[in-house]
């Protein structure tokens, strides 16, 4: 079976294998505000397709040694949208995370984030 292509990049197209597990995620993303000399977290919902899962081992060895024994979650979406970016804070299933990687693969139609578990 013919893999489908991009006509402009000749890479393949991830749109097909993605859509079959993907479900809606909704993310907190979390930015801070001073009200009246207090520091604030607000939280902004934003929703979009894709897959949460834990980083495998493999891709935990490559991380610097003291951040390996804490949650690391990766998130693959389908590119176009803006969601996320480096340094990013947000909030997933009552838990705080910091987006560590954004990695760009729009050639195959898809982003995949790396997160890791942020301290409060």
């Amino acid at each position: 079976m013919a893999k489908k292509v991009n006509d402009v990049s000749n890479m393949p197209q991830m749109g097909s294998a993605f859509s079959g597990w993907q479900s809606n995620i909704t993310l907190n993303k979390v930015t801070q505000t001073n009200v009246r000399g207090d520091i604030t977290n607000v939280l902004t919902a934003i929703t979009f397709k894709g897959t949460v899962q834990p980083l495998s081992p493999e891709q935990i060895l490559l991380k610097p040694e003291g951040e390996r024994s804490w949650r690391w979650l990766q998130i693959h979406v389908f590119a176009g949208g803006d969601n996320l970016k480096t340094g990013d804070r947000i909030s997933y299933k009552e838990s705080f995370y910091k987006v560590m990687a954004d990695l760009d693969y729009s050639n195959n139609n898809f982003v995949e984030y790396h997160l890791v578990e942020d301290f409060q």
